[in-house]
């Protein structure tokens, strides 16, 4: 189906938050999917891979991007802030509500990694999502913290601190979100790699971030609102993932009702690369969930 992409801005708390969307030319009211990107992920992160293969079978699709990141506005630059990130999703949602030209019945939400964690916390408190998909979420900061390398836990608390402590005057104390040695926020073995690989060549995105949300991070833990969550959901979980432990994803997968719990031998990144083994796999039972979800 042929789609058109379109660049747009919406509002939240002062800011502009920069758009990719999707929309399908031949449905005149389509289901609408909105999507955004996992930790310090800029839109343009392998997402449109994604995006353009909802759009092809008839979806409208909103690919934003958080205050702070890519070409939306805000200060300081690159502050992850699941806080934050959740204003910024439930403003967009609220003004897609407006919209006239898709399906207010067939609004779906959906995110990866930390996203993940965000569609999951949104479904518990946002009325009327019609279903939710979530692929390697982030269910609980603190059991994520477990595999965090604990060679870096006194440097990584200390820089978090001192970000903690500049923030008060306006500054920033960074670390870089992930490197080939050495401290980092995403420390699991091979992260380096495969999130880079996400980042398109010409990117201006910066490897560095506010350290502050090392602890901000670790008492995210959306697996606390699972048995809120009532819409159909979907979550699809790595078994050899570096940053989240499979058995925290198993145990907020439990506590939701309307669950369809899918987890394959993959790592963390997988799910999103096209060129990895896993993604249209992925891509295929994403679209049979969400087709089933219109006919019902």
């Amino acid at each position: 189906m042929q789609y058109q992409v379109e660049n747009m801005y919406f509002t939240s708390c002062g800011e502009r938050l920069a758009a990719d969307v999707y929309f399908p030319q031949e449905i005149a009211l389509p289901p609408v999917i909105i999507m955004a990107n996992g930790f310090a992920c800029e839109r343009k992160f392998s997402l449109p891979d994604v995006a353009e293969r909802f759009a092809e079978q008839g979806f409208a699709v909103i690919l934003f991007d958080y205050r702070c990141f890519g070409e939306s506005t805000g200060q300081p630059r690159e502050l992850v802030s699941p806080k934050h990130h959740l204003q910024d999703w439930k403003n967009v949602v609220e003004q897609v509500k407006s919209w006239s030209n898709v399906n207010q019945e067939q609004l779906f939400l959906w995110g990866v990694s930390l996203s993940g964690g965000h569609v999951m916390t949104l479904a518990a408190e946002i009325p009327n999502i019609k279903a939710i998909i979530a692929l390697v979420p982030h269910v609980d900061g603190l059991a994520s913290a477990w595999l965090y390398p604990k060679k870096f836990l006194p440097q990584a608390l200390k820089l978090a601190l001192q970000d903690l402590w500049a923030a008060r005057f306006g500054r920033v104390v960074g670390i870089p979100v992930v490197s080939k040695e050495g401290i980092c926020c995403l420390a699991g073995e091979g992260c380096y790699d495969a999130f880079m690989e996400s980042v398109p060549e010409n990117s201006t995105w910066e490897n560095c971030v506010p350290a502050r949300i090392l602890l901000e991070i670790n008492t995210y833990r959306p697996t606390h609102i699972a048995k809120k969550i009532k819409c159909p959901t979907l979550m699809i979980a790595a078994q050899d993932d570096w940053l989240i432990p499979i058995t925290a994803t198993r145990k907020a997968a439990h506590k939701i009702q309307n669950v369809q719990f899918i987890e394959w031998p993959m790592t963390h990144f997988d799910i999103v690369h096209k060129q990895s083994a896993i993604f249209e796999q992925s891509i295929q039972t994403q679209l049979q969930f969400l087709k089933h979800q219109l006919q019902t």
